[in-house]
């Protein structure tokens, strides 16, 4: 059980997490605080994209990206700032399970697209096949602010044309794709045959919990319980400098967050909420 620095591409600094038993690990930027990688028994879970651009001030196109304070366009840059600024190291444990917090606070180019201060401490652990991330707000401004949220996880699959999601049935969902009308899922197993954009509102507070293959099992947090399916199929995925036309196949998203609405949070106050990522066979 080891928590290690190491470099990774064009200079950024990484952390990998890995049990006591060495059969599972992951990798983590401080830039972004971007979790890169989660291997188990050698098999990787998470989707990285081999045109992924490591830039500073770019966001990196797989893995966990951390949505924050804001969900898709809007006043911010897409998908607001928390996933393009470098954070700093906290506690490590590695007793039980390995985990790590990493922080972020306002600062002077923050404050100008965003004016109010802040501090977030996201904590990762690891342990044999499950994973989770925690993500705490601290408004340490002198007034309310609002925010959005989101865990952006982009997991592999083998084929999204014969890939299944079970667990939103009966979910009411804005379909991104149709003019963001809204509708309510009738399937018991979603399936993917187009392009594929929904916010499925409180979906994690459906009964069930959600299921990639049968295989994963995604738990939100009952602060986090909007549930985004994404894949942008073959002409988007074209278009796309980090992602081209053959990489639609190999990865879903699945992202737990707060994005329905905003989230309220008075001054002094704290806010959490956290996923967990957890292996069935």
């Amino acid at each position: 059980m080891s928590v290690t620095e190491f470099e990774y591409k064009t200079g950024l600094s990484a952390l990998r997490l890995t049990n006591s038993s060495g059969s599972a690990s992951v990798e983590v930027l401080l830039y972004g605080a971007h979790v890169l990688s989660w291997t188990v028994h050698n098999k990787q879970i998470l989707f990285l994209s081999d045109k992924a651009i490591f830039e500073r001030g770019k966001a990196i196109r797989g893995g966990i990206p951390i949505v924050w304070p804001q969900f898709g366009p809007g006043p911010l840059p897409q998908h607001g700032f928390a996933r393009v600024k470098t954070w700093q190291l906290g506690k490590t444990n590695t007793n039980n399970d390995v985990s790590i917090e990493l922080h972020l606070s306002h600062d002077e180019d923050t404050l100008k697209i965003w004016p109010h201060k802040f501090n977030l401490t996201i904590t990762i652990r690891l342990s044999e096949k499950s994973f989770s991330q925690e993500l705490t707000v601290h408004n340490q401004d002198d007034q309310t602010f609002e925010f959005t949220a989101l865990f952006h996880t982009y997991f592999t699959v083998d084929n999204i044309k014969t890939t299944k999601i079970s667990g939103l049935n009966n979910v009411t969902y804005m379909d991104k794709v149709d003019e963001g009308k809204t509708k309510t899922e009738t399937n018991k197993v979603i399936e993917f045959t187009g392009e594929t954009d929904r916010v499925y509102k409180n979906g994690g507070k459906n009964s069930n919990p959600i299921l990639i293959d049968d295989y994963i099992q995604v738990i939100g947090s009952s602060t986090m319980s909007d549930i985004v399916v994404w894949n942008p199929w073959e002409e988007k995925a074209k278009g796309a400098v980090d992602i081209g036309e053959h990489n639609f196949p190999k990865f879903v998203c699945i992202e737990v967050g707060h994005v329905n609405d905003a989230v309220k949070l008075d001054k002094d106050q704290l806010w959490k909420g956290s996923q967990e990522i957890t292996l069935l066979k």
